[in-house]
């Protein structure tokens, strides 16, 4: 049996481009797809900085003594040089490595008479406040400790 090629065999140039531009029209949505997740990682990673950042100063201020950590960190703020104490001196650089040029850092204590949730004179409340911007929009994020002033 012999096989014969007709005119209706394969498929038409009509047929092609349409099933060309079916698939572009696919693998656009899919590229649209992808560069959403980098831009969702891009922020994850950013929030992530702040935390790491932000639990960084933490740890420095808990390694001052109770009685020396308000008067030396409370207020400091990475955007203003002469508020950051010695002990501090590269928190600036830091944040500006991990949240960019519009990174900053701000450290507020709180003591009993500031807020009422302190119960105690031997507990201190201190929050650090991380801001940059991130695709033209403000971003924050905030986390906070305990100082306890032992044998109070």
């Amino acid at each position: 049996m012999k096989i014969r090629m007709t005119d209706r065999d394969g498929f038409s140039l009509v047929e092609l481009m349409i099933s060309m531009v079916m698939i572009s029209v696919g693998l656009l949505a899919m590229s649209n797809l992808f560069l959403a997740s980098i831009e969702h990682s891009k922020q994850g990673r950013h929030d992530m900085a702040a935390l790491n950042t932000a639990n960084e100063i933490l740890e420095r201020i808990h390694a001052v003594p109770y009685d020396e950590a308000f008067d030396l960190f409370n207020g400091v703020d990475t955007t203003v040089p002469a508020s950051i104490p010695v002990e501090a001196r590269n928190w600036a650089a830091h944040v500006y490595d991990e949240l960019g040029p519009t990174g900053s850092i701000r450290v507020n204590f709180y003591r009993k008479a500031d807020k009422v949730s302190i119960t105690s004179n031997g507990i201190m409340e201190v929050e650090v406040l991380a801001r940059w911007t991130e695709r033209g929009r403000p971003r924050t994020m905030k986390t906070s400790t305990y100082l306890v002033r032992m044998g109070s």
